[in-house]
Order: structure tokens, then sequence, then C-alpha cells
């Protein structure tokens, strides 16, 4: 009995020595960790590289993170032009800039970031669709990768991932095929418009030449100008969220706004595809002409019969396109003006059956058409 009582007081004094000791040395490290943050001595310069050990924990850290994070995104299917295609135009104009032309490398100013913004010609190399998604949406800390500016707008960066699948699959060639040749239209045509903010109207929206690049952005062909207008003062005021639209917008001067918003509501309406589901375009007439009553579901051409400004027309927009909206107001994106909370009522009433009806509907009608209700069915 003893004896175990001796060897119970000796490992109780071991390890109260060991204790001791582990307090020294954490101790120590804190002082000089202390003394090497005050002094100044670690390099930040963007012109020295990190130490090996800070790079590897920085990308430890960091893609853990952002695979933990990621791990229960649902992804739609990418394998899509319509979503590619506007992605490649998002990607001309908001990230190009610092990433590049895919392939081509980063321009030399943005190479000596720390870190140098990559190219995306190889971002499937090192993570998965889920994980650019990601990125995009929230940013990354330290690094000069922002969050998307347009909250709750993940439909706008699941076209920039549809697009770096596309370039996964088909190389850097695939995004020089998919830049528009436009003519730009003639300055006498967009009087007051600086090259810039034309561009990047045309290049989404279409022009007197050409349709818009994708059916997830809206025919602006014929809409009428008070409606333009007080579209793009909305994106510049930041009551509709959109992270191309808002940093537009803006820039745009108010006799821009005016120049561009006369320019396309002066373009004649576009030709439109006939739908194949005759059914719901028939049922989708209802909804549009009548109204269903039993879901307090007004018609949509008490408003959008197109006798309107404020109104937009919704004959030949594409059912792609209107789909989205009605879903951006049934997440309440797009309630925060006094129309938008109209309409949120509305698309809150509509199930997903009618929404399909609906917007199949008015996708097959011709924009030229004010009155829905004598519109023929195509």
């Amino acid at each position: 009995m003893a004896d175990v009582k001796t060897a119970k007081g000796h490992r109780s004094e071991r390890l109260r020595r060991l204790g001791s000791a582990l307090l020294v040395v954490v101790g120590t490290l804190s002082v000089g960790g202390a003394i090497f943050v005050v002094s100044g001595v670690y390099n930040v310069a963007a012109s020295r590289d990190h130490l090996s050990i800070t790079n590897w924990l920085l990308t430890v850290v960091r893609d853990r993170s952002i695979a933990a994070a990621s791990s229960g995104i649902s992804v739609p299917d990418l394998v899509d032009n319509n979503l590619a295609d506007l992605g490649a135009e998002h990607y001309r104009g908001a990230c190009a800039a610092c990433h590049g032309v895919p392939g081509q490398g980063t321009r030399v100013v943005y190479q000596n970031m720390l870190p140098a913004p990559p190219d995306l010609i190889s971002a499937y190399e090192d993570y998965n669709s889920r994980e650019l998604f990601w990125i995009i949406y929230n940013g990354l800390k330290f690094t000069g990768m922002p969050a998307w500016p347009g909250d709750g707008r993940s439909d706008e960066v699941w076209t920039l991932v549809a697009f770096l699948d596309r370039l996964r699959r088909e190389g850097a060639d695939s995004y020089t095929q998919s830049e528009r040749s436009r003519v730009l239209p003639m300055k006498l045509e967009v009087a007051g418009v600086a090259i810039q903010p034309l561009e990047n109207c045309v290049r989404c929206h279409g022009d007197a030449q050409s349709p818009p690049v994708s059916d997830h952005v809206p025919r602006l062909h014929g809409q009428s100008e008070a409606y333009l207008t007080r579209a793009i003062e909305n994106y510049s005021d930041g009551i509709r969220e959109s992270g191309i639209m808002e940093p537009i917008a803006l820039e745009m001067s108010t006799e821009e706004t005016a120049a561009l918003a006369r320019y396309y509501a002066s373009l004649p309406s576009l030709s439109i595809v006939a739908s194949e589901d005759l059914k719901a375009v028939v049922r989708g007439r209802r909804i549009a002409t009548e109204g269903l009553a039993e879901g307090g579901i007004p018609p949509c051409s008490s408003c959008h019969k197109g006798d309107n400004a404020q109104f937009p027309r919704l004959a030949g927009q594409s059912a792609t396109y209107l789909r989205g909206q009605l879903e951006l107001w049934r997440r309440g994106l797009r309630d925060r003006s006094g129309y938008g909370a109209i309409m949120a009522v509305v698309a809150n009433r509509l199930n997903d059956a009618q929404i399909h009806d609906v917007t199949a509907f008015y996708a097959s009608q011709p924009a030229e058409l004010d009155r829905e209700s004598e519109a023929p069915i195509r």
C-alpha cells in the first residue's frame, strides 16, 4: 500500500512539473509572438510572398472553410448555353479586369497583387461547382475578391459558374467564340451616352441588330421610356438588387439613362418563338386575361396590357426570364418599391404550375399587341 501511495505521489509531482514547464513555454511563446507582432518585422508588402508555413496555413484554412460552407449547396443544370452565354458577358464586365482573358493570364498590375487573381481557366482543378458558387457569391477575405454585390441574386452567380464549367469542358476558345460581334448603335441613335454604359447594355440586352444574349435577360426593345428609366433608377438607388445592373446603373448619368431608355423604346419588337405546349398557353391565357378568383389572382392584363407606360409589356418576353423574375418576387427580392410590393403579393399567390402556364402564354404572344385579351393562341 505504501508503494502505491509513493507511486501516486511521484506521478503527481511529475504532472505539476510538466504543468509548470508548459506554462513557461506558452508564456514565452506568447511574449515572443507579441514582440514579433508589435515590432513590425514581418514584411506585409505585396512584393514579398508569405513564408511557406504561412502560405500552407492560409491555404488549408481557406479551402477547408470553403468546403464546409458549400457542402449543402444544390447545383442546377450547368450544361445550358443560356446560362453560360450570359455568364460569359457577366465575366467580361465584372471579372475580366482582374482575372484576365481565360488562358491568357492576368494583366501585369494584377499579377502584383498578393495573392494574385488566378486565371480561371483552371478553376475546376481546385474547386467543384458548389465551392466556386460559394466563392463568387461570398468573396474571400484578405484577397481582393469581393462578395457578390446583388444581395440574394444567386441566379446571377450560377451563370458565372456555368461559364466556368463550359471553360472546363471546352477550353479557352469557347470564351473567344462567345464574344458577340455587334456593331454598336451610332452616336446619332444614342446621343449623349458614353461608350462604356452603351457597351454594358448592348452586351447583354442587344441592340437594333441583335437580340439579348440569353433568355435569362429581358427584351428591352419597345418597352416604354418611363418604365426603362424607372428600372435603371431603381438599380442605381439599390431598390432593385442585381450584382450586374446596380454597379452599371450607379455610374450612369441622368442624361445617359434618358438616352438609353429613349433608344430601346424606339426599337421594333423582336420575333417570338411559338410555344410547343399549347395547353399551357391556353391555361396561361385565362390567368393573364381573366385572373383566378379562387386564388385571389387578378388578371395580369389589368396592369400589363401595354397602355400604361409605368408597367412593362410582358408579351414577347422569354418564359425563362419571366419565371426568374416571379421567383425573385416570391423570395422577397423585388418588393422594395411600390410597384414591386404589388407584384410580390401576386407572385406569392401563384403556384409553380400557374407560373409555368402564364409565362408560356406571354412568351408566345407578339409584343406589338397591346391587348392580350385579343391575342391569338400560338
